[in-house]
């Protein structure tokens, strides 16, 4: 129990306030000073306090409609000597204008609770969070708010060092480690409008560092950098960013059913920088600038749409727009350009049903990871967003983005290891349980807002970006710390996909008379099965670089469709098998530079006496370099195959069954290096498909007739040079497959090599 000195509760409670102490301490009891505790109070000019605290509750709770949402095991003390105080000072003086000024100094404080708990859900938790930090700080609180004579106009500035900020599940936990922060926040205004309590910050500066993102799986090892030899835990890396930013918030009372709270807030992003460092490399977003605004976002202790309890943050709306100045990766701090997003989140129909926006947090996680961990009941109707990317001055916008879906996502700090039957890793398990959500562009505008709709996104595909694509998914991902040395990411994931369709190619849902049924060539009734192993993530000094140990899928499409994803005419069934092992790909700034389209030579004399254009296309934009290493068969679900299938048989309802139709079946494809030349017996396979993609936007020379006369124009386009080569490519078996007769090999074993193919392509409008 906390011990409070002998002074008036409201001296007591302004102490506390400023200190940052949460408010269960209104329970600690008051207690007589002895003689020691007396002379370390000061009175001279103001008052000064010192004091360790030390407090704990069994269970913090609030109420809202009778229903009940629990902090349970709330300390506070010492972060480095557990059972121990953390030592506060608090100098309390009264100023000329009558301000009352707290000049405070807290060190070594840890601030935790072990679970958060909903009354009707016994059992589980959503887990514990701690937080350590020292702090030194001023803050000043006058009478008088922005509008008139009531309410209270507040300054503060403050310094965080030591700073730890935790998340535990089961033992296993994920914390910010070593986290400075600079904070100044002059004339903040708290006034009440109405109904309406309003907090109004004109301007808000600060700068703030992690310098690691550390996980633990060891449950003797808790809010500590080092594991037990004393060597550092792994860490995912660190972060850092500076801001300043103005706002305006609303808070009412009464949530979406009866009590709770109402938010609305508008805040201004004046300038920003965010860094992500992975040992010493950093991917920075630079010149960030914005604006958003909340609408009605209500806070209640309530039932999700299954009668689970849970804390709904329901909303009513968000919009905004937020630009970031310059992208860059790398030692040389080298840009990949600009990027520009505006968005809306608001209530809409898609696919004839209705969409909200609401989170409802619950206890759990996932059922089989432990008592702990967070469920979160998710919804969201993105309405309309624009992202744009700027490249060397020239824009490409993704026009018309639209997503919704509703489904569980459940959060879990697990450890690598087989529990109740399900397959766990280290790190942050993110999964994914009835999940299901769609998204759709509009197509591309090159230039501005106002140019026409084109297509072109295609060229993306090989890096599984479609236009529009609708699923029912389960499964997860687990994101741990370290990556192929040092700081980074590994990932492990389990990916299911139910009812896909999936667009290769799609005209616009809306030329401007309103939205109509996409059309293009579908991927539908389609499922998807896939799986990484220790998939690393790093940046380094060339970019962002990614390595996978092992990966494999099935893809299932049902029918190839032609015109509507419903009603198109169907091509018939394709199954696709991958399995990779040792891939690898290179993100990096730069884009195409210097190109000969059309023609050949390192000049543009060279080039244009070749016949061909030369195109400078300067030095932003992205080149991406992968090497898919194809896997000869380890298994019936470990290869690389491809079926299609037709003339297929159909049941009582008029679709068609699989297996039962007409197919040829490419078996066992797989890459090699050609020969064994590290002397292990089997022939070496490092090389793979090499493919090189650089992507620029850029003004593409066109040659087009109008009325019988040749035009050439240079429309802005979205260019990707491509290069794909591989030294060998086989495939085990060639076989047709008859509904009667079987399988039968028509080829057994066919083998290219050596082959290189190179290509300049360019989405530009058609007028």
């Amino acid at each position: 129990m906390a011990k409070v000195i002998g002074l008036p509760k409201t001296c007591a409670a302004l102490m506390l306030v400023a200190t940052g102490v949460p408010g269960g301490v209104a329970w600690a009891d008051m207690q007589s000073l002895d003689d020691g505790e007396l002379s370390r109070i000061q009175g001279q000019s103001g008052i000064t306090l010192e004091m360790d605290l030390q407090l704990s509750a069994d269970r913090v709770s609030y109420y809202d409609d009778g229903r009940g949402a629990h902090l349970e095991g709330l300390k506070v003390g010492s972060s480095e000597n557990p059972g121990q105080g953390a030592f506060h000072r608090t100098r309390i003086d009264i100023g000329a204008d009558a301000s009352l000024n707290l000049d405070y100094l807290v060190e070594d404080r840890r601030v935790e609770f072990s679970d958060i708990r909903l009354a009707g859900a016994p059992g589980v938790s959503m887990g514990g969070i701690f937080f350590d930090h020292s702090l030194q700080g001023i803050l000043s609180i006058r009478g008088g708010g922005g509008v008139g004579g009531s309410g209270y106009t507040f300054d503060s500035a403050y310094t965080m060092t030591g700073g730890r900020l935790g998340y535990r599940t089961n033992g296993n936990s994920v914390f910010l480690d070593d986290i400075t922060m600079n904070v100044e926040a002059l004339g903040i205004t708290l006034e009440q409008v109405g109904d309406t309590l309003e907090l109004i910050s004109e301007n808000v500066t600060g700068n703030w560092k992690v310098g690691a993102i550390r996980f633990s799986n060891d449950p003797l090892i808790y809010g500590r950098a080092t594991d037990a030899s004393g060597a550092p835990l792994a860490s995912y890396g660190g972060l850092e960013g500076d801001y300043r930013i103005s706002s305006r918030t609303g808070i009412k009372a009464g949530g979406r059913e009866g009590q709770g709270l109402r938010i609305d807030n508008e805040t201004t992003i004046h300038s920003a920088n965010f860094l992500y460092l992975d040992d010493g490399n950093a991917l920075a977003l630079r010149d960030i600038t914005g604006e958003y605004q909340i609408h009605d976002l209500r806070i209640d202790v309530t039932n999700d749409n299954q009668r689970r309890p849970a804390l709904g943050l329901t909303l009513g709306g968000l919009e905004g727009a937020l630009a970031v100045g310059s992208v860059e990766v790398g030692a040389s701090g080298q840009s990949f350009g600009s990027v520009n997003l505006a968005f809306a989140f608001e209530d809409r129909a898609f696919n004839g049903r209705n969409y909200t926006n609401a989170v409802y947090l619950q206890g759990g996680g996932h059922q089989d990871a432990g008592a702990q961990g967070l469920r979160l009941a998710a919804e969201w109707s993105l309405s309309n967003a624009d992202l744009s990317y700027t490249d060397n001055g020239n824009r490409v916008i993704v026009s018309g983005l639209q997503s919704w879906g509703q489904g569980d996502l459940t959060v879990n700090v697990t450890r690598n290891e087989i529990r109740n039957g399900t397959r766990f890793y280290d790190g942050l398990r993110i999964g994914f349980e009835d999940l299901s959500a769609g998204y759709r562009i509009n197509g591309l505008r090159v230039g501005d807002e106002n140019a026409p709709l084109q297509g072109g996104t295609e060229l993306l595909l090989a890096l599984g970006f479609y236009p529009a694509y609708e699923f029912d998914m389960d499964g997860h991902i687990t994101l741990g710390a370290g990556g192929a040395s040092g700081e980074g990411l590994t990932i492990n994931s389990d990916i299911h996909v139910r009812n896909g369709k999936a667009a290769v190619v799609a005209a616009p849902y809306d030329e401007g008379a309103g939205e109509v049924p996409q059309k293009g060539l579908w991927l539908t009734e389609m499922t998807y099965d896939g799986h990484v192993r220790n998939m690393t993530v790093d940046v380094t000094e060339e970019g962002l670089a990614m390595a996978t140990e092992e990966a494999w899928g099935t893809m299932d499409v049902g029918n190839v469709r032609v015109g509507t994803s419903d009603d198109g005419a169907s091509f018939g069934r394709l199954r696709m098998q991958s399995y990779e092992k040792d891939s690898s790909a290179l993100i990096r700034p730069g884009g195409a530079g210097d190109v000969c389209v059309g023609g050949s030579g390192s000049s543009a004399a060279a080039c244009g006496a070749s016949g061909g254009t030369w195109e400078t296309r300067g030095d932003e934009g992205v080149s991406i370099a992968m090497a898919k290493v194809l896997a000869p068969a380890a298994s019936d679900d470990k290869k690389n195959a491809l079926l299609w299938e037709t003339n297929r048989s159909v049941d009582g309802q008029g679709r068609p069954v699989n297996g039962s139709g007409t197919a040829i079946l490419l078996n066992d494809i797989h890459t090699s290096d050609g020969g064994d030349f590290d002397g292990d017996g089997q022939d070496d396979n490092t090389y793979g498909i090499r493919t090189d993609l650089a992507v620029d936007v850029y003004p593409t020379r066109v040659i087009r007739t109008v009325d019988g006369v040749k035009r050439v124009e240079n429309p802005l386009g979205f260019a990707v040079q491509a290069q794909s080569s591989f030294k060998e490519l086989s495939i085990n078996n060639i076989d047709m497959i008859h509904p009667v007769g079987g399988a039968q090999t028509a080829v057994y074993g066919a083998v290219l090599q050596n082959v290189d193919i190179r290509a300049n392509l360019t989405a530009t409008p058609i007028p």
